[in-house]
């Protein structure tokens, strides 16, 4: 094992066996495959909320990233076998349904299911003459194999070219392996941005959006009823009273009014693998993107 691992497994074991000490709870949350990445972030802060809504009669918890990065498949069986991860979140597919115990409250409000493009800006005008998904049929999407929107995609016709490293999608974007990186409408800007030195022909597309259903949910071990029973009463807690909807308008604002979805020509994709969602018309559980484009419109017609 390589010296700077073991500093960092040592330095995690300590802050646990601190925590102990102080009668407080660790909830172990994964760190993911490169250390740096922004997207694991905001889980454990709404993480961290609910278990905070919920320490009067349940105690003190606090949520830790461990140190040791992993992929999906290390973080999924960590949990399914009670090992180095306690909670992780993943938009929910037959499979980890089947495994995993899912709190099914969506913690991004759906918004991983609008989907704006990453692109090389000598596509532009290509992109902005589509109109319809038949038009897009004729170009290729890059993703995650493990990813569940691969699942997505290809299901309503997209070619899809696939990668087991996420970094590499930016490098096979770039070198012409494919012609579009669908994201996330709050990740794509802040993917660029550092990056930019590296792939300066990387921009996010303006003029296009997808959506499907993609919720997120925590998912826990079958069998650890506690620990699901308290993040879902603390997520409820907080949506009550308003704390959970100021935590995703701090984190995701920005990036919804920077993506101008009024402006773009959404197209709606299919997701068999997801079933009904739960209080689908309740705004403070789910930001849709005709809501959001009929508000623009709204706003844009006075």
């Amino acid at each position: 094992m390589p010296r700077c691992v073991r500093v960092l497994l040592l330095a995690a074991s300590l802050v646990v066996g601190m925590a102990a000490q102080a009668g407080e709870t660790i909830i172990r949350f994964p760190r993911g495959a490169n250390p740096t990445d922004f997207r694991y972030t905001y889980p454990v802060r709404i993480l961290q909320l609910a278990l905070d809504k919920t320490a009067e009669e349940d105690g003190p918890a606090r949520a830790v990233q461990v140190s040791e990065p992993m992929t999906n498949a290390r973080i999924q069986a960590e949990i399914e076998r009670g090992g180095l991860i306690d909670i992780a979140n993943y938009p929910p597919d037959r499979d980890l349904n089947q495994r995993l115990q899912a709190i099914p409250i969506c913690i991004r409000k759906g918004i991983l299911g609008i989907r704006t493009f990453i692109i090389d800006r000598k596509l532009a005008p290509r992109f902005a003459a589509i109109r319809t998904l038949d038009d897009l049929k004729a170009l290729s999407a890059g993703q995650l194999k493990d990813w569940l929107d691969t699942k997505v995609l290809r299901g309503n016709g997209l070619k899809v070219v696939t990668t087991e490293n996420y970094e590499d999608l930016f490098d096979m974007l770039a070198n012409g392996k494919f012609d579009f990186f669908p994201r996330g409408v709050h990740e794509p800007y802040r993917e660029i941005e550092p990056r930019a030195l590296r792939f300066p022909d990387l921009m996010v597309e303006e003029t296009l959006a997808l959506n499907y259903p993609l919720p997120d949910y925590f998912f826990v071990r079958k069998g650890n009823a506690a620990l699901a029973e308290r993040v879902q009463r603390g997520l409820e807690r907080a949506i009550a009273d308003g704390s959970f909807e100021a935590a995703f308008q701090k984190e995701f604002a920005e990036s919804l009014r920077h993506a101008k979805l009024a402006q773009r020509n959404v197209i709606y994709l299919k997701n068999p693998e997801v079933g009904p969602l739960p209080n689908p018309d309740d705004p403070k559980r789910w930001l849709q993107a005709a809501r959001i484009a009929d508000d623009g419109a709204k706003r844009s017609n006075g």
